[in-house]
């Protein structure tokens, strides 16, 4: 009797298991010719994965198109408004004034406003001076977030190193590493120390690249100094 039952019992675990789940379905769809989705013209070839309430979430490309005015390649992501969110480019083009690479991955706000991409050539964005290659995010508002940087360049006045540099929403830069030994507030820094600034420009902190004094004491490669406003060395937190 108790054999009986749990064979009823797996059974039914069985046949639960083979039932899909209607909330988790993902409709799929190759395009055998053009097609308008959501207000999107999706060439032949396409294929598309929809989300659960319907709306498209990527396309496939089997090659180049325009798309909303962007040349698109390869996988582009949705917004479920049918809004391009994030896209390969198939060649060159201007964005918002800014030339981005071939081949550079965008995203896009659902407003259709730049949110972040590589630059093809030197721009001055918001009156933040970035060269090529600098991989950028932007606000909504078009203000710089960050940047990943591929070359070494002066940014209001800091040579900052190849990598990431970050910005408050003012423009002002908020953090970079120092490409060359930089005199910051009466006290040179070595070159490779990662410095943070307060947004009126003062030095906020400052992990060192190599041993030195500061005030008095001596701190050791890798220690981090903290500074108030007034320019002063904070206690060890």
């Amino acid at each position: 009797m108790r054999s009986n039952s749990g064979l009823i019992i797996l059974v039914s675990i069985v046949l639960l298991a083979a039932v899909p789940y209607a909330g988790a379905e993902i409709k799929f769809e190759i395009l055998g010719s053009a097609k308008n989705v959501q207000g999107v013209i999706l060439p032949a070839g396409t294929r598309i994965e929809y989300t659960e309430s319907g709306k498209i979430n990527y396309a496939i490309l089997e090659g180049p198109a325009k798309l909303q005015d962007l040349p698109c390649r390869g996988w582009v992501y949705f917004y479920e408004s049918g809004r391009i969110r994030n896209a390969e480019l198939s060649r060159e083009a201007t964005i918002q004034g800014m030339k981005f690479e071939n081949g550079s991955r965008i995203s896009l706000y659902e407003s259709g406003k730049l949110q972040s991409g590589t630059l093809a050539e030197g721009k001055i964005v918001d009156g933040v001076k970035l060269v090529d290659g600098a991989r950028i995010s932007l606000f909504e508002n078009g203000k710089v977030i960050n940047a990943y940087l591929t070359k070494a360049q002066e940014i209001q006045g800091i040579l900052c190193a190849p990598g990431p540099v970050n910005f408050y929403d003012n423009g002002r830069l908020e953090t970079a590493t120092l490409a060359r030994a930089e005199e910051l507030g009466r006290i040179k820094y070595p070159a490779g120390s990662v410095i943070d600034l307060y947004s009126s420009g003062r030095v906020k902190r400052v992990a060192l690249s190599e041993a030195m004094t500061i005030e008095g004491v001596l701190y050791g490669k890798g220690n981090r100094v903290h500074f108030g406003e007034d320019g002063k060395v904070l206690p060890v937190r």
